[in-house]
């Protein structure tokens, strides 16, 4: 999944990420960590993974809004367990008038990806291989972001439906410029995303579907001469794209359409299902 997270890195020297307004831009982190359910659904611990990394205030904030979620409980043959999950909670920073920042909880994900996992949809070799192309146009102008893509999957592992539900991107310029770079890039991604093949569940509760929704990121970003791999940068400065929920999806939920782990391609239903609004701050 690491490739195609990182689509096609080019060797070219980049600019600095502006938005192009104050009042559009929006700074964030995917804070990631892990979480304990009792057998009620309702959190026993949380604990944030290299807290120092995000700030501790910021920290503390997912921590207790993470110990006030409810969750459906976890079911093994029929009877509910205490269940551990990973989550990844996007934090959106918004600078005020005064210049101070406000932090919120803006969506959150469970679960990681693992290739190895039967109950959901996994990734073949030859998905790997296919990368989305940079487009040149995107290139000449810099045009740089991340795509968030749901998709459709049959049983067959193909996938039959696909869209770019957000396009967040790290550029400057007008409303209809970032509109064409949205496109341009949203483009590429379907384009090597519809030629995915996916291993399907084979055990577990999503086994006996008919399809199965997921989602992927596709992150563009061009590279300074000489580097052959990104910084790994923490909180990121974007133009925030417009939610459009794929038709396919039952309940769609713009909060958690951007929030999704680095490298992770995740099966819709997959993780615990949480009933409490998850938006804080």
């Amino acid at each position: 999944m690491k490739k195609a997270m990182l689509g096609a890195l080019l060797a070219v020297t980049t600019i600095t990420a502006q938005a192009a307004t104050r009042q559009d831009a929006e700074s964030s982190a995917v804070v990631n960590g892990t979480i304990v359910l009792a057998k009620d659904g309702t959190v026993q611990t949380a604990v944030i993974d290299d807290a120092a990394k995000y700030g501790q205030p910021i920290a503390d904030m997912v921590r207790n809004a993470a110990l006030q979620w409810h969750f459906q409980p976890v079911l093994q043959d029929g009877q509910p367990v205490v269940a551990k999950a990973s989550m990844h909670a996007r934090v959106v920073l918004k600078q005020k008038p005064d210049g101070n920042y406000t932090a919120r909880i803006k969506g959150v994900t469970f679960g990681d990806y693992n290739p190895n996992d039967t109950s959901t949809l996994s990734e073949t070799t030859d998905d790997q291989k296919i990368v989305p192309k940079y487009p040149g146009v995107a290139v000449v102008a810099h045009a740089q972001g991340t795509v968030y893509l749901s998709l459709r999957v049959d049983r067959s592992g193909h996938v039959t439906d696909a869209v770019a539900e957000q396009v967040n991107l790290e550029n400057i310029g007008p409303d209809s410029l970032l509109t064409q770079y949205r496109k341009i890039l949203a483009d590429a991604s379907l384009k090597a995303i519809r030629q995915w093949t996916f291993k399907v569940p084979t055990t577990g509760r999503l086994a006996k579907r008919d399809s199965w929704v997921a989602r992927v990121p596709i992150i563009f970003n061009l590279l300074p001469h000489g580097r052959t791999a990104p910084d790994k940068v923490v909180w990121r400065t974007y133009v925030p794209g417009p939610y459009t929920p794929a038709p396919w999806v039952d309940k769609p939920n713009m909060n958690a359409a951007d929030a999704l782990a680095d490298g992770g391609l995740q099966t819709d239903d997959a993780g615990p299902t949480l009933l409490a609004p998850s938006n804080h701050g």
